[in-house]
């Protein structure tokens, strides 16, 4: 990982699951990031409910937070994270709390 040659370079990083390789992977970035006094914006890239709820639960980890792209999608087959303004909502069902949209 190149983050801590970064150190005193940056404030901080995005993180996006996505791109980090799914939550284990995310939650090493966050960690190495903390331990190198930078700050964490959790984000997403354009994406189902699936992947930005699983993200959602790193939320408590990080700074800034930017899980909007369930909302820029039309047709987003599950639910999952909810959004109320600019709180959000985890299901409370069991795993990620995600469930199929029944069409």
């Amino acid at each position: 990982m190149m983050l801590p040659a970064y150190a005193g370079a940056v404030d901080g990083v995005v993180v996006k699951l996505m791109k980090t390789g799914g939550l284990r992977e995310a939650l090493r970035t966050i960690h190495t990031a903390r331990a190198n006094d930078m700050k964490i914006m959790l984000s997403c890239m354009i994406e189902s409910s699936v992947g930005v709820t699983a993200a959602a639960h790193l939320a408590p980890l990080c700074d800034h937070l930017d899980l909007d792209g369930p909302l820029l999608i039309g047709n987003d087959p599950f639910s999952g994270i909810r959004y109320d303004g600019a709180n959000l909502f985890l299901p409370e069902g069991p795993g990620l709390g995600v469930l199929p949209i029944s069409k």
